[in-house]
């Protein structure tokens, strides 16, 4: 396995097992690190994805984490975000030689990466569904473009990064306002993460349900509160356009939140609905998200009787 020129893609789930496919497929050197089983040797599995008629297939190179002592090139994090204060601890003892992204959806993800003094870290927010079906296949599909943006670095170092990990089935854009785009995503995902999993229904119930819609509208209504304070700019009106778009063309996609829960998985809600809350809460004077709140800790609350379950072998 050579380190020249890699993008090392740290994280062999649903989204970084085809961010590997779609870098390998245009002739791109990618590497999917796992980080549950951090031994796992090296091997070649066969990745498919697909979306409606569109098929394709890559072969794609994976190694456990603690397996490798240097990193010459891109580390693109896709792990699910409540593993990278472990990922950024095991990172600090390797040798980074390369810019690090991370590209994960919700608040505040990155800070553990910043604190473990990385020399470039970048952030994309995701416009994509990617869902397993069987094996190494996987339901993939690009919504639209997503944005990086720079948390520590340069714009040459952003330009360059984005060109390298931009494809045509996954494609990138770099973001001067990154935080605004971190947020609208944010508040989008607060809405989809929490109301669909409780209704236990596919993405597509925002654009089948006027009642449901109605709840995603007071829930982004709710967080505008909060990101007005942040001097963001964000507008009902675009939010709600998105959620809309979004959920006309899921094609029956679940979100990742119901995915986890089904699959008795730890959820990323605490850095949706549940940071958001907390940030607002810590604003002076104090905001109150109520709905944004309870429907987390509802979500939370339905995962956790099922990991608990798993963690005991029932």
């Amino acid at each position: 396995m050579s380190d020249a020129k890699v993008v090392y893609v740290v994280g062999s789930g649903s989204v970084g097992m085809a961010l590997a496919a779609c870098l390998v497929n245009e002739g791109r050197n990618a590497v999917a690190v796992h980080t549950r089983d951090t031994e796992a040797l090296p091997k070649t599995v066969m990745v498919t994805l697909h979306h409606g008629a569109d098929r394709m297939e890559a072969p794609i190179e994976t190694v456990g984490l603690s397996r490798l002592t240097r990193l010459d090139g891109i580390v693109a994090v896709t792990a699910k975000s409540y593993a990278n204060s472990s990922i950024a601890l095991a990172l600090k003892s390797k040798d980074i030689m390369g810019p690090l992204v991370v590209m994960q959806n919700g608040v505040g993800v990155e800070k553990p990466f910043l604190e473990a003094h990385l020399a470039e870290v970048y952030r994309c927010v995701l416009y994509l569904t990617s869902q397993g079906t069987a094996g190494n296949e996987f339901g993939f599909h690009s919504i639209k473009s997503s944005p990086i943006g720079i948390v520590k670095g340069g714009e040459a170092g952003l330009a360059t990064t984005v060109a390298a990990l931009s494809t045509n089935r996954l494609p990138l854009h770099p973001q001067d306002n990154i935080q605004r785009e971190i947020w609208k995503k944010a508040i989008i995902n607060a809405v989809f993460n929490s109301i669909c999993p409780l209704l236990d229904v596919d993405n597509g119930v925002f654009a089948r349900e006027q009642a449901v819609a109605e709840l995603a509208k007071d829930v982004v209504t709710e967080c505008l509160a909060l990101t007005d304070r942040l001097g963001l700019g964000l507008v009902l009106n675009e939010l709600m356009e998105q959620i809309q778009q979004i959920s006309k063309g899921s094609d029956g996609q679940l979100i990742s939140t119901l995915q986890d829960i089904r699959n008795g998985r730890e959820t990323e809600i605490e850095f949706l609905n549940l940071e958001m809350a907390r940030t607002a809460a810590a604003q002076q004077p104090r905001i109150g998200l109520p709905r944004t709140e309870l429907l987390g800790k509802m979500t939370l609350a339905k995962s956790r009787p099922q990991t608990t379950r798993q963690a005991r072998g029932t």
